[in-house]
């Protein structure tokens, strides 16, 4: 936001996207909308959506038109030209994730000041398994802070439509249901926790999205293609990194267990095992796993990794065989001992401050912190899952200041 000021979205492409993309996802996804609940508000508020698929940005920002929503995103989509151009021009505000950004405070602000839309995301992260990850508490500070009415957006079907583990487009059934969640009133009289819980308890609904919902189905002949890349456990023989995905099939190659995804999103076990039902069931049972291993005496966990960083003028074309080192988890946090832009750097993330841990499936993990974000490449791709796993567990198991809202994944 160069001197502070955060544009208005561009009318022009606001309205081009409606009208091209509108009708495709009414025609090819069957996209339903419900706002028997939405009281229109005529000035500034703000929409809580939950993020499940990338696809939710768009899905969100449509079906509120003709009103134009300024968008918090991730720091790191910033950094790619292409979007950084495209996000500048529809407003859209950085965000470094899982701590406080003074940009991103000022430009929502501005933003009510004039009498527009914010759109929040406040699991602050894709979900993995399409289920809700929960939220920073302070996210009904921020609300009260701002005393403008809050529109909830649940957004259903997207998550086997697009995931972020997907390889190529699932036509499926989409809808979204937008609905007035706290009035300007309410959002000074409530508590804290009393907004919080609200929140939990609307956005946490979209677990019935990825559970076998009949009224969600999908088609396509590779269904569950690139879902190895966040299931790297296999719940029968308890392996880690043997599980690959071919067509609608996830297997495993250590033994004989396999599952097939049918167009609901249940998954379907093969040779009688009692293997999970859905995406979220596996997964859950892949964090309790992680989860287990975790203890005040433990053993560091380190891995071997490759570094990218905001921090390097050339942050995508750095090459990371030059930025490289041993970053380890500990009880107390994570430690990096390595090479950042040719300088050795050691760097230590307390565990307080690193509630969770984004990732790109067989791509990279990244930590924010300080303002900063850190992406470290392992040397076995499958297993960005798993340290973005592990790090969630430390943060619940060892913080001493929980700061997030629970996450279905970790609950029990």
């Amino acid at each position: 936001m160069k001197n502070n000021k955060l544009r208005t979205p561009c009318g022009i492409l606001y309205f081009l996207l409606y009208i091209i993309f509108y009708p495709i996802l009414k025609l090819l996804f069957c996209l339903k909308v419900d706002k028997s609940n939405y009281n229109k508000p005529k000035g500034a508020f703000i929409v809580l959506a939950n993020h499940s698929s990338f696809m939710d940005f768009l899905l969100a920002m449509l079906t509120i038109y003709p009103r134009r929503l300024n968008a918090v995103t991730a720091q790191k989509f910033f950094a790619v030209t292409i979007l950084r151009f495209l996000f500048k021009i529809m407003g859209c505000m950085p965000k470094n994730l899982f701590e406080p950004d003074i940009r991103t405070i000022i430009g929502m602000k501005q933003t009510v000041a004039r009498g527009g839309g914010v759109l929040l995301f406040p699991e602050g992260r894709c979900s993995v398994d399409g289920a809700y990850m929960g939220i920073n508490k302070s996210t009904a500070k921020l609300i009260k802070n701002l005393g403008v009415p809050v529109i909830s957006c649940i957004i259903g079907g997207s998550y086997t439509s697009m995931p972020f583990w997907r390889k190529g487009l699932r036509l499926g059934n989409l809808s979204v249901t937008i609905s007035t969640l706290f009035s300007k009133e309410e959002t000074q009289t409530l508590s804290i926790d009393e907004i919080n819980n609200a929140i939990d308890q609307s956005l946490g609904s979209t677990y019935s999205t990825v559970s076998g919902n009949r009224h969600h189905t999908f088609s396509n002949k590779k269904l569950a293609e690139g879902l190895h890349n966040i299931l790297y456990w296999c719940p029968h023989c308890k392996t880690e990194f043997t599980t690959k995905t071919e067509g609608c099939r996830i297997y495993c190659t250590s033994c004989d267990g396999a599952a097939t995804m049918d167009k609901y999103a249940k998954l379907i076990a093969e040779n009688d095992y009692a293997y999970p039902a859905t995406v979220h069931e596996w997964f859950k049972m892949q964090t309790t796993h992680e989860m287990s291993m975790l203890h005040k005496d433990m053993e560091p966990i380190s891995i071997e990794v490759s570094v990218r960083t905001p921090l390097s003028p050339n942050f995508r074309d750095d090459k990371t065989e030059d930025n490289n080192g041993l970053l380890t988890l500990s009880p107390h946090g994570w430690h990096y001992d390595g090479t950042i832009m040719g300088e050795n750097i050691s760097r230590s993330f307390a565990i307080e401050t690193v509630p969770a841990i984004p990732f790109d499936p067989a791509q990279n993990f990244q930590i924010y912190s300080g303002g900063q974000y850190y992406e470290f490449i392992p040397n076995n791709l499958q297993s960005c899952a798993k340290y973005s796993i592990i790090g969630e567990c430390a943060y619940w198991h060892f913080s001493q200041r929980i700061q997030m809202t629970s996450s279905r994944s970790l609950e029990t």
